[in-house]
């Protein structure tokens, strides 16, 4: 299957259309259309706009072509019901984009950091706690009296590629995150959608755990349960969080929790697990505070976290397209925009 087949039918299958609702559309048969992505026919100019028209989608996306690297998927996140045809297409999706991203970094002049992440020994939550305290203090260097401001900025640095996935039509709703050394690089994928700051910081901070914890195959817990102790730690360490709150309480104030929620951008019901697996509150109050929350909170805070933004991938792009090692129209496919859109981003200062 060529490229172009192989985009006509990843674009078909994110539109929930099938071979023949594809053929309603563009006033063709469904084995047409079949042809056309097996690449038993080759669309020309005119058949590919159609194409566009028909998926809403840019020209440039049917064309673009990337050296698929080979991925694991060890790391894998999901619920149980994403299977099949949509967890195949999720897969392709993920390879597809980590290649671009390992393109551009090939294209770089500028090398990017060749990063080698610590392997901590973890068979215990005692061992994930010290492994996250030890992250903070030895290889991001921060105190663990202080919140990260930026994780994912902190981490791109390093030479962590983060990558994140379009979620068209809510299709991948049930894809929690992946993390996977690629090429010999650290690489950590998410939905781009996540509208709420503390939960995209803790998947990424989870999936870091993934990356750095090394879990003995004897272990009794489950990795799951530690990496998102490692998470729980890396974002609100002990130190921190008996600063706030002290040893013990016998309650505790919601303007409390909203102020460690925006000071270290973490969720309310994150804060009084911490709170609880600390052993600074009791069961009971642990309780008692989760229904509050349920009840005036929700499943949705009304005030999420704001997202943090990944810029890595971008600036090198626009860089390439400034020292002219790439064209302005391979900038366009790459960033996935038209040149409208690029010109405007771009502040149109070069004439």
């Amino acid at each position: 299957m060529n490229s172009i087949g192989e985009n006509l039918k990843k674009i078909r299958l994110l539109k929930n259309l099938s071979l023949k609702q594809a053929g309603e559309i563009l006033n063709m048969s469904a084995p047409a259309v079949a042809k056309y992505e097996k690449g038993e026919i080759v669309p020309n100019s005119q058949k590919l706009i159609e194409f566009a028209n028909a998926y809403d989608v840019k020209t440039i996306d049917l064309l673009k072509s990337y050296d698929t690297l080979q991925m694991q998927f060890t790391s894998f996140r999901k619920k149980k019901r994403l299977t099949g045809k949509n967890l195949e297409l999720l897969e392709n999706l993920i390879s597809e984009e980590v290649s671009k991203y390992f393109e551009v970094l090939e294209l770089n002049s500028i090398q990017s950091n060749n990063i080698t992440l610590p392997k901590y020994k973890c068979n215990s939550f005692e061992d994930a706690e010290k492994s996250a305290e030890e992250f903070r203090n030895k290889f991001i260097n921060i105190s663990n009296k202080l919140p990260i401001s930026d994780l994912t900025n902190i981490l791109e640095n390093l030479g962590i590629i983060i990558v994140y996935i379009k979620n068209i039509n809510n299709k991948f709703d049930d894809f929690d995150g992946l993390s996977e050394i690629v090429d010999g690089k650290p690489v950590i994928v998410l939905l781009d959608n996540i509208d709420d700051g503390a939960r995209q910081r803790f998947t990424i901070a989870h999936e870091l755990g993934h990356l750095v914890l090394k879990i003995d195959a004897s272990c009794e817990i489950d990795e799951e349960k530690l990496c998102n102790h490692f998470a729980s730690t890396l974002l609100m360490p002990k130190e921190a969080i008996i600063n706030e709150f002290g040893n013990s309480r016998n309650n505790i104030n919601f303007y409390e929790l909203d102020a460690l929620k925006k000071e270290y951008k973490v969720s309310y019901k994150a804060i009084v697990y911490r709170l609880k697996d600390l052993n600074i509150i009791s069961d009971y109050l642990y309780k008692n505070l989760n229904i509050f929350l349920s009840k005036y909170i929700g499943k949705n805070d009304r005030n999420p976290i704001v997202p943090e933004q990944s810029y890595q991938f971008e600036k090198i792009v626009y860089k390439l397209e400034a020292d002219e090692i790439i064209s302005t129209l391979k900038a366009c496919e790459l960033l996935g925009v038209n040149l409208d859109e690029f010109n405007t981003k771009n502040n149109n200062y070069r004439h």
